[in-house]
């Protein structure tokens, strides 16, 4: 009988105490036995410390309690410390189906791949309403990441695999280790498990797909993400600066593509803007603070990022405002390019009445 490989499954945990006994009971009830569960307590200040001790007694877990450092850092812990073949990270809210890993795996397997993706069910907390919020497309099974895929490919390959998020992968273990690349993203700043698989895909997986949505994805009201109180476009930033670098290292020419992502990112910032509370003149001294910015940025990028063709000029009070209509050639932004618009003036009227 063939012997299955080990698979390590990461869970960062910290002050979930709501939620932490349903992710770890699903990771406990999978199908696919030969697992280690490594468990990292990042500084619960609740009873989540205490709920992770008690699924001691399955041999297979491991607790590590350690200060404070973040949700990226403590994967990263999780990563480095993997005995596995494989791994996936599943987040401490979150919840899988019982043949998440097991299908995650002949996935990987039998495609002889690096990467493999599943879809992602999303649903509020407190809430029924299940919808699916990622699906690998149904055309490809398998796509081998060559330079030449990324010139061409790159941003359309961070869209269809969804390279924003980690839980819904698994990685071959010896593969990420040889990259060199690590989830370091100071916790100051969203974005880390973006930062990671971007970087991990500059280094041209096999990535297979998995068309099942296996990972149950909860939004809570007042999770970090969801709190959004971190500076989105300094983190942001520092994604793209990150990715140039490697670039440079790899000797890999990705202007356009890497464009079209630093377009994408600043978009979330531009959506952070509209979406979040706050009066017309906040909302207006935040685009014009996003524009100095932005111009700044590509001054200082010049020669490896381009100003995006869609870029639009608009009049917000006094002064003249280049605000790009970021990443419209997508079809959210393209689909949501009118309201982006009438919202940009209802603040300049607004701004004008306040004045």
């Amino acid at each position: 009988m063939e012997q299955l490989d080990l698979i390590s499954v990461i869970i960062p945990v910290y002050n979930v105490e709501n939620y932490v006994r349903e992710t770890l009971d699903s990771v406990l009830n999978q199908t696919y036995k030969n697992l280690e569960i490594l468990v990292i307590d990042d500084g619960s200040t609740d009873n989540s410390a205490k709920i992770c001790d008690e699924y001691l007694k399955d041999s297979r877990f491991k607790v590590f309690h350690r200060e404070n450092v973040g949700n990226g850092l403590s994967r990263q812990f999780g990563i480095e410390i993997a005995k596995g073949k494989y791994f996936v990270s599943v987040d401490s809210d979150d919840y899988v189906s019982n043949d998440y890993i097991e299908k995650l795996y002949k996935t990987i397997k039998d495609k002889d791949g690096d990467i493999s993706v599943c879809g992602i069910n999303i649903f509020t907390d407190g809430k029924n309403d299940f919808h699916i919020g990622f699906m690998p497309p149904i055309t490809c099974e398998k796509l081998t990441v060559t330079n030449d895929v990324l010139y061409d490919k790159f941003y359309e390959i961070s869209q269809q695999c969804l390279l924003s998020d980690i839980w819904n992968k698994m990685y071959r273990t010896d593969f990420v280790k040889n990259t060199g690349i690590m989830i370091e993203l100071n916790k100051t700043y969203n974005g880390s498990e973006l930062l990671f698989n971007h970087s991990i895909a500059l280094f041209c997986p096999t990535i297979c797909f998995c068309n099942e949505a296996m990972l149950y994805h909860r939004v809570r009201n007042n999770s970090r993400v969801t709190k959004k109180d971190k500076p989105f476009q300094e983190g942001f930033e520092v994604i793209i600066e990150t990715l140039l670098n490697i670039c440079r290292t790899k000797n890999l020419n990705l202007n356009r593509q890497m464009s079209n992502i630093y377009y994408w990112l600043m978009g979330n910032v531009v959506m952070d803007i509209i979406l979040r509370g706050g009066n017309a003149r906040d909302k207006h001294l935040k685009f014009k603070t996003l524009v100095h910015k932005n111009k700044l940025f590509l001054k200082k990028h010049k020669k490896d990022l381009k100003k995006h063709r869609l870029f639009k000029r608009f009049k917000l009070g006094d002064s003249k405002i280049h605000l790009p209509l970021f990443c419209l050639t997508s079809s959210f932004w393209l689909d949501n390019a009118c309201f982006i618009i009438n919202f940009l003036r209802k603040i300049k009227i607004k701004f004008h009445k306040n004045r």
